[in-house]
């Protein structure tokens, strides 16, 4: 779509009226905002499983939420686990802050929409079916199990490894019963639910819309599909600063929890029902080359998803203040993606400021776009870029200006947000302040 036919005017553009967040460093967006303001990063040793014999043995957890507190009943809880918990607070923050849970929005009109990281079973919801069904010899007895065995498998235990599942909790929870979709796995997803979020809104398919992006859970399984992936940090760092964005001693990247949840709607909406819009949502673009044995995208897939975002907000190089970047600490990922800033950006580095989560909150994947776009609020709020925790040493090919060391003293107005897969899609999104800010 040509950027005359997306239309920016104060009119049509998509605003955000309420977030929720949830990660390792707290789950309110002044307790992340504080964290990563100070420096702190939430990378530990990995709590909750034996870690012993993989190569990586730390990573971003979030702190227990507890179901109960959430008002989730033990049969619900069941069914559900960290993604699902993450996903209930921060929808449910973001639905406040938006004065939907006041307002007369139609539950019809109520869009959801979500990228959603992988989910993987629990041992112990086996361990009873498969000690049932051990023959003499201690190996399974898979007559036993199919006759008597299986019966001690929780009825509703296949759903727990479906996705969606905990979207339609939610969407219960709340009330909406609009339009909605789930995407996933990989940090594109995330992102895809704004796009999608912001055309339900802009085609009258809904008034207002939940744009969710959630991890999955760190797990035995979770770190192994990272290891056979090849994009995990083998060095046991247990200084906090083991994902080294940009960094010249980057070596992979970090598994992180967290979620990130926004209410979009269109500005005439949000003034009539009295609420303020925390930032709006102008640019996006996305492509798709994956780099032979490394699975991230190609250089040039990054460059063309940012120009194309810069062409839909209708806006150049030079009016950008702020980069998120993806900075993931992969050694190949970090190099292509230093290489398309350098491209598009060439000239503007002089006004522009580069920052990565990653190293504060490691690798979100379907989480990782909204909870910068998140982060990226705050930096309009603030007048503050946190520094890129982790990136120190600086490499030597960077040319732009990097956070890194301390913060930065900026009174940003419009920021790119980066993302990527590990199937070769990368996906740009650009966010703009409001005018009061």
């Amino acid at each position: 779509m040509p950027a005359s036919a997306w239309g920016n005017s104060m009119d049509d553009r998509v605003v955000i009226t309420g977030t929720g967040i949830s990660c390792s460093l707290g789950t309110t967006r002044d307790e992340v905002w504080g964290s990563m303001l100070a420096g702190r990063s939430g990378i530990r040793p990995i709590e909750g499983f034996d870690t012993v014999g993989f190569g990586c043995r730390v990573a971003a957890q979030i702190q227990e939420l507890n179901p109960r507190d959430l008002g989730i009943s033990p049969k619900d809880s069941r069914i559900m686990d960290t993604h699902a918990y993450m996903l209930m607070k921060s929808s449910r923050d973001a639905y406040r802050e938006a004065k939907l849970d006041t307002a007369s929005v139609p539950a019809e009109e109520t869009g959801f929409y979500a990228g959603m990281g992988m989910v993987d079973y629990r041992i112990e919801d086996l361990l009873p079916a498969v000690h049932k069904s051990l023959n003499s010899g201690g190996g399974l007895d898979y007559d036993a199990f199919f006759s008597e065995g299986y019966k001690e498998v929780y009825p509703l235990w296949p759903l727990s490894m479906l996705n969606n599942i905990s979207f339609c909790q939610v969407a219960i929870n709340l009330n909406i019963k609009g339009d909605n979709t789930v995407f996933s796995p990989h940090a594109d997803s995330g992102a895809q639910a704004v796009i999608e979020g912001m055309s339900a809104i802009r085609e009258g398919k809904a008034q207002v819309a939940l744009a969710a992006g959630v991890s999955e859970k760190v797990s035995p399984l979770s770190l192994a599909r990272g290891h056979l992936c090849g994009i995990l940090r083998m060095a046991d760092d247990r200084d906090g600063t083991a994902c080294k964005p940009f960094s010249a001693k980057r070596g992979g990247t970090i598994l992180g929890e967290g979620c990130g949840v926004l209410a979009l709607e269109l500005p005439s909406s949000a003034k009539r029902r009295g609420v303020s819009c925390l930032a709006s949502v102008t640019g996006y673009g996305s492509a798709c080359e994956p780099q032979g044995r490394f699975s991230g995208p190609t250089r040039g897939a990054i460059s063309l998803s940012m120009k194309r975002a810069l062409e839909r907000a209708g806006i150049r190089p030079s009016e950008i203040d702020v980069i998120i970047a993806h900075g993931d600490g992969t050694t190949e990922g970090d190099r292509n993606e230093i290489e398309a800033i350098h491209e598009v950006f060439e000239g503007c580095f002089d006004n522009l400021a580069v920052f990565s989560s990653k190293g504060a909150l490691g690798l979100l994947h379907a989480g990782a776009a909204v909870v910068d776009m998140i982060l990226g609020i705050s930096m309009f709020h603030s007048g503050k870029v946190p520094a890129t925790v982790g990136s120190l040493p600086l490499d030597g090919a960077v040319r732009f200006n990097l956070s890194k060391g301390g913060l930065l003293q900026a009174k940003p107005r419009r920021i790119l947000i980066n993302c990527r897969s590990y199937e070769g899609q990368s996906t740009a999104l650009i966010i703009e302040a409001p005018d009061e800010t």
